[in-house]
């Protein structure tokens, strides 16, 4: 079965689109699975804001009645009043100015009544209610609350009745005792209106409905079903009377509502409020069309973002492949117009470079009748071919692929430094540093190619390094050992060290050997493998005479080792 080729640009293409959208998928799908839950937690803050508020409002209020009758109990008018069980025009008018300054500001939402013994009203602000007569009613309602409370003030919800004559919500009342005798009552009476300003002055948002329940667990105030006030509060199954505050979810009429209780610590009362919660999926719905008007646009920019890079990457490599196939073929001609800044720029002016310096170093040779010349330029020849530029840049397109960076930046970098190399003035000598340097290279990019199949060590005297020898012998040893003798997988061994006033070099593989008659062939002057040795071995000889050159040192699978011998100055 053929396999199916694709072209850089689609991979390249590919992997830039997911990379962008791959994130947004996962943000936008978290978001919306969140999202509910936000929207509701929202709600639940609101409903617990508001109920703080509206609980510290309503507990400012009981506070200021409580103070207010307190005051009343204890100022020497209203005493005298109620100890003579009897009063003046005049002091009804004192009591008035009382009225007005204690309660300023709050004398439309409240009624202020004195009531002495015997059925005796001794001061009023209104019409008086029936069940205010102490005669009959000293032990009914809010007086007999307010006589066996002592000296205490007390908060008396008002009857369903009062609420419709006078709409009445809750009265504060005081017994008056002196030298422990009931003298009379002060009662304030607070109108509904009163505690609907409370509620409706806070922002309510999802709030449909608030309730106010006193100690047992009547309605004392309802902002949507007045009808409901003075009856028993119906308990949810999520409600616990006896905690100071909590939340639950409950369904009303088929829709779901987020309830919140607070208790308040100081008064006998609790604030109770419902939130729609039908705003919740309609929230999340509406998060959802965002999310995807804003998917769409992403998508468009992704595509725009992936094609536009993966064209000017892709393009690039594919450019200088198609260069590589015109040097592989003998075509130096044509160059590169480069134009980018990066390393793959620099890789097109290295080739430029070194497809001028090759051209005109082959019309050299070609020029040339010398010997060595031919030599030379077989060996330049072989140095870098374009089939290992092709198998490098090959490797660098399939790391690219892999988004291996950091190792796709180091082989262009080591390929960059045998280009340079190979492109500096054709000095026929090089110091052994300068030698072992380009080696270095090119074993880290053969290294790249294999993988992990091939591990390599260079150990060479230190003295060696500034001697000097013929410029790229080492190379072609190093590349006839990793593709004949260990075929791309195995160690492979430099080394280098004086030896009876010789500088001797030494490249050894664990590869698979050869008999000793197929190495002997390897130097003859016309075998059929093994070009680069001859041509090391020969230039040697050529330079340095005869009983100089290279050696072969191998055993059938059990390894090989080339050996160069020159003499210790290096320089002919």
């Amino acid at each position: 079965m053929k396999k199916f080729k694709s072209s850089f640009f689609a991979k390249l293409f590919v992997t830039y689109f997911l990379v962008a959208m791959i994130p947004l998928l996962l943000i936008t799908s978290l978001l919306y699975g969140f999202s509910e839950r936000i929207f509701r937690s929202n709600i639940e803050e609101e409903a617990e804001r508001y109920l703080q508020e509206v609980s510290a409002d309503v507990d400012s209020m009981y506070g200021f009645y409580e103070q207010a009758v307190s005051l009343l109990s204890k100022d020497p008018l209203v005493l005298k009043v109620m100890e003579d069980q009897t009063v003046t025009e005049e002091e009804t008018r004192a009591i008035y100015e009382k009225m007005y300054y204690l309660f300023s500001g709050r004398t439309s939402t409240m009624s202020l009544y004195l009531l002495g013994m015997d059925g005796k009203t001794l001061f009023q602000s209104d019409v008086v209610p029936r069940h205010y007569n102490t005669k009959d009613y000293l032990s009914w309602g809010v007086l007999r609350k307010a006589g066996l409370s002592d000296d205490a003030i007390v908060f008396h919800p008002a009857s369903y009745a009062e609420r419709k004559l006078n709409d009445k919500a809750l009265t504060a009342a005081k017994a008056v005792i002196e030298e422990d005798q009931l003298k009379g009552f002060i009662l304030v009476d607070i109108r509904r209106e009163e505690l609907s300003g409370i509620i409706h002055s806070k922002n309510q948002g999802n709030i449909w409905e608030v309730l106010i329940v006193n100690e047992i667990g009547n309605v004392l105030y309802s902002k949507n079903q007045i009808e409901n006030e003075a009856r028993p509060f119906k308990v949810d199954a999520g409600y616990d009377s006896s905690a100071p505050s909590g939340s639950y979810t409950t369904a009303i009429e088929d829709d779901s509502f987020h309830a919140s209780y607070r208790a308040s610590a100081n008064y006998p009362f609790r604030i109770v409020s419902y939130s729609s919660l039908k705003d919740v999926k309609s929230n999340a719905t509406f998060l959802l069309k965002i999310l995807f008007n804003i998917g769409l646009f992403t998508l468009v920019i992704a595509l725009l973002f992936a094609y536009k890079v993966s064209k000017s990457v892709s393009g690039a490599v594919k450019d200088l492949v198609y260069y590589m196939k015109k040097v592989e073929k003998g075509d130096f001609s044509e160059r590169f117009p480069v134009e980018r800044t990066d390393e793959i720029g620099e890789l097109m002016q290295r080739y430029n470079k070194m497809a001028k310096r090759l051209d005109l170093l082959i019309r050299n040779i070609i020029e040339s009748k010398d010997r060595l010349k031919k030599s030379e330029m077989k060996m330049l020849q072989s140095q870098i071919n374009p089939h290992f530029l092709y198998n490098t840049l090959d490797t660098v397109k399939w790391m690219a692929k892999m988004q291996r960076t950091d190792e796709v930046i180091s082989l262009i970098t080591n390929l960059a430094i045998l280009l340079r190399i190979s492109m500096e003035d054709a000095e026929e000598f090089q110091t052994v540093r300068h030698s072992l340097s380009w080696l270095e290279s090119y074993l880290s990019i053969q290294k790249a190619r294999y993988d992990d199949d091939l591990s390599y060590d260079i150990r060479v005297d230190e003295s060696l390094m500034d001697l000097k020898i013929p410029k790229l012998i080492l190379q072609p040893l190093v590349e006839n050992a990793i593709l004949h003798g260990l075929e791309g997988k195995g160690h492979l061994e430099v080394l280098g060290f004086k030896e009876a006033g010789r500088m001797i070099f030494e490249v050894k593989d664990d590869g698979i050997g050869m008999e000793e008659t197929v190495a002997v062939k390897l130097l003859e002057e016309h075998a059929d493998s093994g070009i680069g040795l001859i041509n090391v071995h020969k230039r040697i000889e050529l330079i340095y005479g005869k009983g100089y050159g290279v050696r072969i040192l191998t055993e059938l699978k059990r390894g090989t080792t080339i050996r160069i011998a020159i003499p210790e100055g290096g320089s002919k």
